[in-house]
């Protein structure tokens, strides 16, 4: 079985707009490193401000990556917004730095969906598995179009047996 976790943060990045690229790229590196090390596929957003990512993996993998995340000075305020067993994966390849400038070469046309995202994550009232349900929704939206990169990753081995 596979686990999935949520979580929402606030960036702490600062700097002009060189330094700010050059630290996104560092954390793009790293973490895709680290995240195929684990077995580790999911997507990672950003925008205003705000870090939202989806892991996926064995619990044991996922927990391991969400204690260094929550732990990174880069960001601040990590919660998880949802964390269970799933069937299957939802995301067969990491695309972390794909999902990233995607987002931001297409924010006035992702904007609603971006404000709507942000409404949820913002309102601790919402219902957990309406926010997990659009983010995914969301984010397989995007993949699905022509124009979003492919990522440079090869699939996981252990995607063979998991990925829907």
């Amino acid at each position: 079985m596979i686990s999935t976790l949520i979580y929402s943060s606030t960036s702490c990045l600062v700097g002009d707009a060189f330094q700010f690229d050059r630290e996104m790229e560092k954390i793009r590196h790293v973490a895709a490193q680290r995240n195929e090390e684990h077995g580790i596929t999911g997507f990672l957003f950003y925008f205003d401000n705000r870090f939202v990512q989806i892991l996926e993996g064995e619990f044991e993998a996922v927990t391991h990556i969400y204690s260094r995340i929550r732990h990174d000075e880069r960001h601040k305020g990590a919660r998880i917004i949802w964390f269970s067993e799933i069937e299957g994966r939802d995301f067969s390849k990491w695309s972390m730095e794909c999902s990233m400038n995607f987002i931001e070469r297409n924010h006035s046309e992702l904007s609603v969906k971006l404000k709507f995202i942000n409404r949820f994550i913002s309102d601790t009232s919402q219902q957990p598995i309406m926010l997990r349900d659009l983010l995914v929704s969301v984010a397989l939206e995007m993949q699905r179009r022509q124009d979003f990169p492919k990522p440079q990753l090869v699939p996981l081995a252990a995607n063979r047996n998991t990925s829907r």
